[in-house]
């Protein structure tokens, strides 16, 4: 029977969000309640105020290259399929992860073509912390290389794409220069036991948007 390992990082009322003016909070409220239905049916309707890269979504071109393709152009045979896993869980803080990290952790199972999660329990031990965006392990432009050359079509973590304050981006360049989706804020990872996964990233499908909220699935082989 397979396993299936929720990797979601979801959205709720309340939750943490980067401290600046330009980065909106996450906010639910009730379009319609029980008590106010007008029909007397009970019914509920929620109205989701939704910024998508608050918890687990997915970044495509347009994020960081006007006038290409959006979330919804991001092909599906990127979504799903064979994932490698990367447990790099031994990172500290500001620690940076390397393509020469990728190369010594992966290289015995990976394949062209393959999708790339990145582990460092980063998320899962300091979401909520006021300093959680100060911190963090973060990608190195090396590792950004590692993915594109080695045939990677899809790249998610959960530490930070870039070293905190680096305006230039460098990472998210790479990547989605190349058309790597990025999947950012990607939790639970500590839960797989197979460096080999198949994972399932399913993006909100939304016109001419940069990035959605993504539902993230891991399925595990428990066939020895």
């Amino acid at each position: 029977m397979p396993r299936f390992v929720d990797l979601t990082h979801g959205f709720y009322d309340g939750m943490p969000s980067y401290p600046a003016d330009w980065f909106p909070k996450f906010v639910s409220e009730r379009s319609m309640t029980p008590e106010t239905d007008p029909y007397g049916t009970k019914r509920t309707f929620s109205y989701l105020h939704v910024f998508p890269h608050n918890g687990t979504h997915m970044e495509y071109k347009l994020h960081f290259f006007p006038g290409t393709e959006g979330i919804d152009e991001v092909p599906l045979e990127t979504l799903i399929g064979r994932a490698c896993v990367a447990d790099l869980s031994y990172k500290g803080e500001l620690d940076e992860v390397t393509g020469e990290d990728l190369e010594k952790t992966l290289r015995p199972v990976w394949q062209p073509g393959d999708r790339l999660l990145i582990r460092t329990d980063y998320l899962r031990h300091n979401w909520g912390r006021p300093d959680y965006w100060d911190r963090p392990p973060y990608l190195t432009p090396s590792a950004a290389r590692w993915a594109i050359d080695n045939g990677a079509v899809l790249i998610g973590f959960d530490c930070l794409t870039e070293r905190p304050g680096d305006a230039e981006s460098p990472v998210h360049h790479a990547l989605l220069a190349a058309g790597i989706p990025l999947l950012e804020y990607v939790t639970n990872m500590h839960e797989l036991t197979r460096p080999v996964v198949q994972l399932i990233a399913l993006p909100t499908k939304v016109a001419g948007a940069e990035a959605a909220p993504a539902r993230v699935i891991a399925v595990e082989d428990t066939d020895d």
